[in-house]
């Protein structure tokens, strides 16, 4: 008795035979018809032969396959986590370097959002002159210029920020025209504003509450740090540029 539940123990595993164009193709091992099942080489319609049973079905008829690899061979792919899905950044590019893409960031994001805080201040600021002061029709002129221009610049800047976000060579070259003519307006209306302000009497200056000179020193400090940023923008770009990867 020994013996005989030995050799029960040692006999080898069923094989298997396909019916493939009318013959018999085999023998298989039952990992490998699971293996073509899941590779979808041979359908569940498929008749095979078991050496245990000694009969011919469909392997859709066979327990073996009926809730294992036939399953796995026919159910869809699970869904993806949505973590999983490429996300790509709004406003940068992987591709650029790290300061490109925070000349990015300033020219897509910041800069509008500087030109309304810039333009809010000067409607709550005033004119510098009273109202009844013989330059103060200039002064309102250059304000308004001072608005136009920055809106100009800021569209401009926008447009080159877009542009270099893209990989496009236009976008640095925009950018630092851009640049260029902001600082040259700016200083250019500094400078009359200037000459304004000496040619008028000190009694023709109007005064402003301590609210108001808060907002013009917090705005001061905003366009100092951005004007630093744009000339570090400015030379980077003109050392950097034709080293991006642009087209």
């Amino acid at each position: 008795m020994h013996e005989e539940s030995n050799k029960t123990i040692e006999c080898p595993q069923s094989q298997w035979w396909l019916a493939k164009n009318g013959e018999a193709e085999g023998p298989l091992s039952h990992q490998e018809i699971s293996d073509a099942l899941k590779a979808n080489r041979i359908s569940s319609v498929d008749y095979a032969y078991s050496s245990a049973e000694k009969q011919w079905k469909p392997l859709s008829n066979w327990d073996e396959f009926e809730t294992g690899a036939e399953e796995s061979a026919l159910q869809h792919p699970p869904t993806l986590p949505v973590d999983s899905y490429h996300i790509e950044p709004l406003i940068t590019n992987p591709r650029l370097p790290a300061m490109a893409n925070w000349i990015c960031i300033y020219t897509l994001q910041i800069s509008p959002w500087l030109w309304c805080l810039y333009t809010a201040s000067e409607m709550i600021s005033g004119t510098t002159l009273d109202e009844n002061a013989p330059l103060v029709g200039v002064e309102a002129l250059a304000m308004f210029v001072t608005i136009l221009v920055s809106l100009g610049v800021t569209i401009s800047l926008f447009i080159g920020g877009a542009r270099l976000r893209a990989l496009s060579r236009s976008g640095p070259t925009i950018i630092m025209l851009s640049i260029v003519f902001a600082i040259a307006v700016h200083l250019l209306l500094f400078l009359g504003m200037m000459v304004v302000i000496t040619m008028t009497d000190q009694n023709n200056f109007a005064s402003k509450t301590v609210a108001v000179e808060l907002i013009d020193f917090f705005v001061g400090i905003v366009g100092l740090c951005e004007s630093a940023f744009l000339l570090t923008a400015f030379f980077w770009l003109r050392r950097n540029a034709r080293y991006l990867p642009l087209s």
